[in-house]
């Protein structure tokens, strides 16, 4: 079994190398830098819009009415086992965590070296096995100077900085919708981006039908609208201070 290299922290760089076409050596030998000499390319987003957060104000719901007792022995049942349920998933959670944490050494040592790397490895017990898998999916960081003292310069080429822009169509005044679409087409096939734009169109009601549809339609026309476009709907278990969501 190979050491664990000292320079690769536990995020699993060296499965990021796993699809060179050459053979790459255990990384021990090369000692990371004490200070990054250049920091990963950084893309300047200054300028566009994010979100501010929006204080929250209580509000009053209208109240389900109860004539049986039907509605307070399902609240009750749905309460109950929603407490059951979140403890068991809590308990499931942190013993899959503690699996994920000693199986990660192993995985790292045993492909140390490797250009051929398992996607899972299995844990057992008896004829019992599951198996923790590591896919080549990873969290990002905002630090990229962290990136470049852990794994020094050469290692550092394989990380670039990735970012998602979205444009909420409902904001975009609807005379200019089409112009700005063109021109943003256009722009990015002409820094041969075009691959990188995509959009998922649908139909929905705008803001006011929500209200409006109670006057609008009988309930039996409602209910033959909620079949093709659903209301979202949820049972919430857990609430703030005095019921708020």
């Amino acid at each position: 079994m190979h050491p664990l290299p000292r320079w690769i922290p536990a995020s699993g760089v060296n499965e990021a190398w796993g699809g060179m076409k050459t053979k790459s050596k255990p990384a021990a030998a090369t000692a990371a830098p004490s200070a990054p000499a250049a920091g990963l390319k950084r893309i300047n987003l200054a300028g566009i819009a994010t979100k501010s957060a929006v204080a929250k104000t209580a509000k009053a719901y209208p109240i389900l009415p109860d004539a049986d007792g039907q509605v307070a022995t399902l609240v009750e049942g749905i309460l109950e086992k929603s407490e059951q349920l979140e403890a068991i998933e809590g308990a499931l959670e942190i013993e899959k965590a503690e699996l994920i944490a000693i199986a990660k050494p192993f995985y790292f040592a045993h492909h140390a070296g490797q250009m051929a790397v398992a996607s899972s490895i299995e844990a057992r017990s008896g004829d019992k096995t599951v198996r923790v898998g590591f896919s080549n999916s990873y969290r990002g960081t905002s630090d990229d100077s962290a990136i470049v003292r852990a794994v020094g310069e050469e290692g550092a080429r394989f990380f670039k900085q990735s970012f998602e822009l979205k444009i909420k169509g409902d904001l975009i005044p609807e005379a200019a919708v089409e112009e700005l679409i063109g021109e943003l087409q256009e722009l990015f096939s002409r820094h041969h981006a075009g691959a990188a734009l995509s959009a998922k169109a649908v139909f929905k009601p705008n803001k006011d039908f929500h209200t409006a549809r109670h006057t609008l339609f009988t309930p039996e026309q409602n209910l033959e609208i909620d079949k093709i476009v659903p209301v979202g709907a949820s049972v919430k278990t857990k609430l703030g201070r005095g019921g708020e969501e």
